[in-house]
């Protein structure tokens, strides 16, 4: 565990009582950063927030370094219990391996990460994505590869799932439209996970498309994406309605959420009432901080809901 989790009694009480519960939380109007000096701290990197149904526990990914750089991280979670959430702590399935992208089924009963981490035995140094199914006495069991015929010799990450099972990741790998693209994988009968398929023209470009995150109903997609022209910076969050034909093109969320920093790892709350985010600064560097904004009207005024 990262060593900025090693906290005296005292301030973590002081801490934890800075942060609202979740029945009560209300988001700002304005993004600002989620949880300072709880959540998001300022010597390490946070990643994607994710939540159970309830809205009591959340897990995120950490790391001291930058991911996509030196490619380690942990799985770390907190809990809400009399009135206050808990120290976070290293998932049960965590800390051993680099692992990162923490997502929640809507049904609550499992949680799809990625992770670098052998397959059958056999060491891999490309990201694939894993799968925890919570036990019946709410701990979470071991975990399961998601299978070879979803995977390839690439990077695939950013796990998220709709009510049906469907998968939304990203991947480098040959066969999409820019470096890195959005696919979906097809739960089969069997309860294993089909060949990917491309989310085509209306999402992927020749720029970089990634991080997705899909609403329980399947028809909202969130994600971030690289410099494409109608962007605000480095790197901004857009979504895409899923219509009767099929995807209609992605929208830029504006400049309420995207600024010339760079922004990723879009998460919506239980209640969809809240987005959260990360945001990053990379001249002169600074780690990035997850943010979080209420949602309000946010998806209508761009035209990705009614």
């Amino acid at each position: 565990m990262p060593s900025s989790f090693r906290r005296s009694p005292w301030m973590f009480a002081a801490l934890a009582l800075s942060v609202a519960a979740p029945a009560v939380a209300s988001a700002p109007r304005t993004p600002e950063v989620l949880a300072p000096g709880f959540i998001s701290l300022p010597d390490q990197e946070e990643y994607r927030i994710a939540f159970t149904p309830d809205g009591r526990t959340a897990f995120w990914g950490v790391s001291t370094g930058f991911f996509p750089i030196d490619r380690q991280a942990t799985i770390v979670y907190s809990e809400w219990r009399h009135g206050r959430w808990t120290e976070p702590r290293v998932a049960s399935f965590s800390g051993q391996y680099a692992d990162i992208d923490p997502f929640v089924s809507p049904d609550g009963r499992r949680l799809f990460f990625s992770s670098i981490r052998p397959v059958n035995g056999v060491p891999r140094d490309d990201v694939e994505m894993w799968v925890v199914e919570r036990k019946r006495d709410g701990s979470w069991g071991e975990p399961r590869h998601l299978g070879a015929a979803v995977h390839s010799t690439a990077d695939e990450l950013y796990p998220s799932v709709d009510a049906e099972g469907t998968l939304y990741f990203g991947s480098d790998r040959e066969g999409g439209y820019g470096g890195w693209d959005i696919w979906r994988s097809r739960l089969r009968r069997d309860g294993t996970y089909g060949p990917a398929e491309n989310l085509g023209p209306a999402i992927n470009t020749e720029y970089w498309e990634f991080n997705p995150h899909i609403t329980p109903d399947g028809r909202t997609l969130l994600f971030a994406s690289i410099n494409r022209p109608d962007g605000y910076g480095s790197g901004d969050l857009y979504a895409a309605r899923r219509g009767r034909w099929g995807w209609e093109p992605a929208r830029n969320l504006g400049p309420r959420v995207n600024t010339e920093l760079d922004e990723y790892h879009p998460s919506l709350s239980p209640d969809h009432d809240t987005l959260y985010f990360v945001r990053h600064q990379y001249e002169p560097f600074v780690p990035g901080d997850l943010y979080h904004v209420r949602v309000g009207r946010l998806l209508s005024d761009v035209g990705v809901c009614d």
